[in-house]
């Protein structure tokens, strides 16, 4: 099997996960119901939610301008908001978050970075942003459980706590132990790895720096589609919701659909209805965070295609007095 048809035989699993799960969802509900929670959604909040999910790209860019810096590279801040600006468009545009990624290794190594230190650096920056996604995630599912009737439900968030901090404490071993550098020495893609982690972690200060942007991105993330849910009608305690939309978020970003859509769509509804919410109302308050993120995105690809017209002007006049 060539790559190419692997390429498009996963494009055409995640389409088949999106579409039969949205399906399944949509099926027997009851449409003006969902409709008129749509609808009934004031406008001020979905504004606010939208400028929210904008702004984020300010925390991203400086967290993607630090890391590629941290690995050797040299670019701006403004190159980096640049290439955010796009690669969020892109993620919400083609069924796969590494098309975003792939973008902005090319746009990186245009700037003068070798491509496979930027290839890292995306590496680097995504597994960042899905452990502070996965802490955040882990508190609010442990809000969640609180409200639960399991009796074992302590246990449980011991397990989960121990699992995230356990599993950073023994990747954090396996990259400074000499098995791995035995491995590294065989597989030149896992030196690479272990190199690049070595110089992001080789300033401490700056570590925790983007561990924080990035907790505080998902920290605002969560808090938007909360306050979509809340303008929605949805009547859940505050404390389990945030737990709902955080797994729902979580679970959205794992690669296996269409920009998140099915898969944070089930979680919320599946989540919600212990809680005595409708189908139709789940489905509908995801639905809108869904449009909101894509409205986010289409704005943001107008601001990049505005700001790369300004940057090429500029460049093109330098170049004329020159």
């Amino acid at each position: 099997m060539t790559g190419r048809v692997r390429v498009w035989l996963v494009v055409l699993a995640k389409f088949a996960i999106t579409f039969g799960l949205l399906a399944w969802l949509l099926h027997s509900i009851n449409w003006s119901e969902l409709l008129l929670h749509i609808s009934g959604i004031p406008a001020s909040p979905l504004i606010l939610a939208i400028f929210l999910l904008m702004a984020l790209v300010i925390p991203v860019a400086r967290r993607w301008h630090l890391i590629v810096a941290a690995l050797g590279g040299s670019i701006t801040y403004f190159s980096a908001l640049r290439m955010v600006l796009m690669t969020v468009l892109i993620n919400q545009s083609i069924p796969s978050n590494l098309g975003g990624d792939a973008y902005r290794v090319v746009a990186t190594s245009r700037e003068g970075m070798p491509w496979m230190r930027a290839t890292l650096a995306a590496i680097v920056d995504r597994l960042m942003a899905l452990l502070a996604l996965a802490i955040v995630a882990l508190f609010g599912v442990l809000a969640l459980l609180d409200y639960t009737e399991l009796a074992d439900h302590r246990l449980l968030a011991l397990l989960g706590t121990g699992f995230i901090v356990g599993g950073a404490v023994v990747t954090w071993l396996f990259f400074r132990s000499r098995f791995a550098a035995e491995l590294s020495d065989k597989f030149d893609i896992l030196r690479r790895l272990i190199d690049a982690l070595s110089a992001l972690l080789h300033k401490p200060a700056n570590s925790a720096y983007l561990v924080v942007l990035s907790i505080m991105v998902q920290c605002i993330t969560i808090a938007v589609m909360c306050l979509v849910v809340i303008n929605t009608g949805l009547k859940v305690p505050l404390l389990p919701m945030v737990g709902v939309c955080a797994l729902g978020l979580l679970i959205a970003r794992l690669p296996v659909s269409f920009g998140g859509w099915g898969v944070r769509e089930g979680t919320l509804v599946l989540g919600f209805a212990p809680f005595g919410v409708s189908r139709e109302a789940a489905l509908a308050a995801s639905i809108t965070y869904g449009l909101t993120e894509l409205a986010a995105a289409i704005i943001g690809g107008i601001l990049w295609a505005m700001l790369t017209a300004a940057s090429d002007s500029k460049s093109g006049q330098k170049r004329h007095v020159l």
